[in-house]
């Protein structure tokens, strides 16, 4: 009976309304479980079968403890007697732990002991240590005073007894490091003033050695500097070249008086200023910079380079006034070309790298208001652009020679080869030139749009016509669009980089030039259009110039056909060499298109009235029929050709006139909408007149 039950719930688990593996996860969460299986058919089954699965949990648990049950038995047989067993082993291993406590405290105790010896040992060593540097300097502090009072009391320095003073100082100095709290302020002023008067004979003896020192006797300069060295007092030997030799020089030199002197203005200035390296410098470079015999030293930039330019800053100020562009492009120009040839003095990357990342170069560089001058640029180049372009279209806008028929194109052009010519363009303000370009063929743009637009004013009135000026537009637009290449060539020719950036510049103006050709050949077809239509009108007069005027038969064209040629014909034979073959092609077919358009529609409400007409008098005619005084309206006596016939066959000479002129200028009647409309409709007129008649 129970194995019957317990079946009979294990297959009711198999049936429950919800996942029971999720009871086995370790996140399990009831409501998380509640809220996932709130769909169930309802709470009511949801609680049996939670019944019936803990039914389930339960008999697998018995189940589980049947089959284990020797297991759990010898398990608890086998913790009998664990309490005595670990009380057994629990004493001795307390008294254990009290005995490694002790010792472990004897052992801290003894660390300390000499921990404090060793202290002790060490702070005797270093008060011996003081003690002997006090000694040594105070004899060394000896020492110096005799050398000073002795040796070095002459003019004439011997280096062998600087460099022997040197060494004392050195020693003197680090002694003095670990005794200084033993000296009294005195002993302190004592020493600084022997290390100023050695600097002091170090500094007659630099002057004196750099005097006589030559290419190949340089020796005494070599000692000298070699002493700088070993006093570490490299940047006090730059100090004393700056204050010595340079500024002495740059003082007769660097000035306004001498710059409104010199014959050759700025240049000349830079000139003499470089000249002082091969004058004064070439032994000092040599040793310090073209070789590795003396390190330390940077005489051209910490020297040379730092008096130079406290004094263009302080006494040749004007150099930078950016009021006068030309001038201030001279005067920068000179100036970069100046610093390049102090950087090819230098010669290695390391040495140009530091002369352009030092203080005084910044300061140097932002004393040029290169933002000012271009502003002064972009005033003259843009202004005087913009002021050809006001007003927007007039007679003056023609010229008589250049690559150009309108004088925006050549302005234009000429304006961007101003942005880049010598004179004008400075590379570190290449991107502000750049814009410019592009503002300068943007505007042209924005005066291409205008002029479209004021060409298809009606009260615009011109000297030139407007179909002249059209072309001009279309074939100056396309031009230009040909140039854009050695605008791009001007551009890539003063940067090494960015090249795709600039072609994709290029590639978006030049779209947008592009852009207008569309607008202008529809502008130029709409003129020539509205000149030709005008003369379409006549073709309603054809019924006026024949009824009832006796006229003779018609063999000739009207003259309206040739009116409606005029304008295209003085196009294609004045203008259209200024324009490709198959632009002049293109834009004739849509002009015929739309000019036979409107003409198919006027010849066809002709016919239609002439009909009408004809009709009428067909009519009038039936009803005086019975009059002995019939008068025939529309014909003449021994059967000759109607008024009405006259006209139609009129209107057949036009159009086969006017399709032979098209096929004149190689255009084939299937080329042109309607025209094979426009003949059909003639000829089927005439024909069905002959056959009523």
């Amino acid at each position: 009976m129970q194995s019957h039950n317990d079946n009979s719930v294990v297959a009711a688990s198999t049936e429950l309304c919800f996942d029971k593996n999720e009871f086995m996860k370790t996140n399990f969460s009831v409501d998380e479980f509640l809220h996932r299986n709130r769909n169930a058919p309802s709470l009511e089954q949801l609680r049996d079968n939670l019944g019936v699965y803990l039914k389930v949990l339960r008999s697998s648990m018995i189940d589980l403890i049947n089959e284990d049950y020797a297991d759990f038995v010898s398990l608890s047989a086998n913790l009998v007697g664990l309490d005595q067993s670990i009380g057994a082993i629990r004493k001795p291993l307390e008294v254990f732990r009290e005995e490694i406590l002790s010792i472990k405290d004897l052992i801290n105790e003894n660390e300390q002991e000499v921990s404090g010896y060793l202290k002790q040992k060490n702070d005797l060593r270093i008060l011996k240590r003081n003690l002997q540097s006090l000694k040594k300097v105070l004899e060394t502090m000896a020492k110096l005073e005799e050398l000073l009072a002795n040796k070095l009391n002459t003019e004439a320095i011997k280096p062998v007894d600087l460099e022997r003073a040197a060494l004392e100082l050195i020693q003197l100095k680090f002694n003095r490091k670990f005794c200084e709290e033993y000296l009294n302020t005195g002993q302190m002023e004592k020493i600084e003033t022997l290390n100023e008067e050695i600097l002091k004979k170090l500094r007659i003896l630099f002057n004196s050695t750099l005097k006589t020192s030559t290419s190949t006797a340089s020796e005494s300069l070599e000692r000298c500097l070699r002493i700088y060295i070993t006093l570490d007092a490299c940047p006090e030997a730059e100090l004393v070249f700056k204050e010595d030799t340079v500024g002495p020089y740059m003082a007769n030199t660097i000035s306004e008086h001498h710059l409104q002197n010199s014959p050759q203005g700025l240049a000349g200035i830079y000139n003499k200023v470089l000249n002082f390296i091969s004058l004064h410098m070439t032994d000092l470079l040599r040793i310090t910079q073209y070789s590795d015999k003396m390190k330390g030293f940077n005489f051209l930039v910490n020297s040379f380079w730092s008096d130079v330019e406290q004094r263009l800053e302080a006494h040749m100020s004007s150099i930078f006034a950016p009021g006068n562009s030309e001038v201030f492009y001279v005067k920068y120009k000179c100036t970069r070309d100046f610093i390049q040839k102090i950087e090819e003095i230098l010669q290695s990357p390391e040495s140009i790298q530091l002369f352009r990342q030092h203080s005084q170069t910044k300061s140097f560089h932002s004393r040029w208001n290169l933002p000012v001058y271009f502003q002064i640029c972009f005033q003259e180049i843009a202004g005087k652009f913009e002021g050809v372009l006001e007003p927007v279209l007039d007679d003056s806008k023609l010229v008589d020679e250049g690559d150009f028929h309108l004088i925006p194109f050549n302005s234009a052009l000429k304006a961007i080869d101003r942005c880049w010519s010598d004179g004008v363009y400075l590379y570190e303000v290449f991107p502000k030139f750049f814009k410019l370009t592009i503002q300068i063929i943007l505007r042209l743009s924005h005066w291409i749009n205008d002029a479209v637009t004021a060409l298809q004013r009606k009260d615009l009135v011109l000297k030139t016509p407007k179909i002249n000026m059209m072309v001009f537009l279309y074939a100056d637009t396309t031009k230009f669009i040909e140039k854009l290449p050695y605008v791009l060539g001007l551009l890539s020719s003063n940067i090494s980089e960015n090249n795709d950036v600039l072609s994709d510049s290029i590639d978006d103006v030049k779209e947008t030039l592009q852009g207008h050709l569309a607008g202008i050949e529809k502008a130029l077809i709409d003129i020539l259009t509205v000149e030709s239509i005008d003369s379409i009108q006549q073709v309603n007069d054809l019924p006026r110039l024949y009824r009832k005027t006796n006229r003779e038969v018609p063999t000739r064209s009207s003259g309206y056909v040739e009116q409606m040629l005029k304008p295209v014909k003085a196009f294609q034979e004045g203008l259209g060499d200024k324009l490709d073959d198959y632009i002049v092609q293109r834009i004739l077919r849509q002009v015929f298109v739309r000019i036979t358009k409107e003409y198919y529609t006027s010849v066809t409400e002709v016919l239609t009235s002439v009909q009408k007409t004809e009709e009428s008098l067909r009519r009038l005619k039936n009803l005086k029929e019975k009059s002995t005084n019939q008068q025939q309206s529309t014909t003449t006596s021994g059967g000759a050709m109607s008024d009405d016939d006259k006209i139609r066959l009129q209107l057949r000479v036009d159009v086969g006139a006017w399709t032979k002129e098209l096929s004149n200028m190689d255009f084939m009647p299937t080329q042109i909408d309607k025209l094979l409309d426009l003949n059909t409709m003639v000829e089927e007129t005439i024909k069905l007149k002959d056959n009523q008649s």
